[in-house]
């Protein structure tokens, strides 16, 4: 079968992301679900500073345009609406840890880098980051984890094929509000049992995910009961593999 969307598959890029910001830049635009692949990044990054580390070969990444027609009123929706378009193909074990990993236990998957792009005060089109483990890797690292490890025999390119035939049949669900909040909900990490969140002043809390606010902020509920929600700097999970 003909690949239906634009895809620029690269052995080595300094991230998707920023190839695929450059091929936008060129352009003024392009077509829906454009996409850059690549075996290895360089300079791949998380949100703010993290960099993501990939073995080559052995992860999905890859970078996709998606211009929203109608265009959406807030950068939450597309968060919600990428997690739901994942949840309908990846096994259920998966969690997505507000605000951007995908998360199995306290081992990370994979996670997502969104840049949405504003006109008029709506957001007219996203470039959606993505990378997941697939394969096992050679040096495994304990706070790691790979589909490949979930029982799934499935390659990288097979992964971004099915991600972006997900994302374009899953499109007209961009505007409905109430099942895009469901969904995230059924995906959101950490509701099960406490664990140790530090706080922007340092002090160290112990806390259960409730849930996601109006404005997408993180709800914790901590072991009095209290509810407070946190913006994504004012919050940070601590993760017990860090150093490992």
């Amino acid at each position: 079968m003909a690949q239906k969307y634009p895809l620029f598959s690269l052995e080595n890029v300094d991230s998707t992301q920023a190839e695929l910001k450059r091929k936008l830049s060129v352009t003024g635009t392009l077509a829906p679900f454009t996409t850059v692949a690549a075996k290895s990044q360089t300079t791949g990054r998380g949100r703010g500073v993290s960099v993501w580390q990939d073995e080559p070969g052995k992860c999905a990444l890859f970078s996709v345009y998606v211009p929203w027609i109608p265009k959406l009123k807030n950068s939450f929706l597309v968060n919600q609406w990428v997690c739901h378009s994942l949840r309908s193909i990846l096994p259920s074990s998966i969690g997505f840890k507000w605000p951007n990993d995908l998360m199995v236990g306290d081992r990370k998957l994979g996670g997502m880098l969104i840049e949405n792009h504003w006109s008029g005060g709506d957001i007219k089109s996203s470039i959606i980051g993505i990378g997941l483990n697939v394969m096992k890797p050679e040096r495994l690292l304990k706070r790691a984890i790979s589909l490949e490890e979930l029982g799934l025999d499935i390659d990288p390119d097979s992964v971004i094929k099915e991600v972006l035939h997900c994302f374009e049949s899953q499109i007209g669900t961009a505007q409905n509000h109430v099942l895009l909040h469901r969904r995230y909900e059924d995906m959101l990490w950490g509701r099960e049992v406490f664990k140790s969140y530090r706080l922007e002043s340092g002090e160290v809390i112990q806390a259960k995910v409730s849930g996601i606010d109006p404005l997408g902020r993180l709800i914790l509920e901590d072991e009095s009961g209290k509810l407070r929600s946190y913006d994504i700097d004012a919050v940070k999970w601590i993760d017990p593999y860090q150093n490992s």
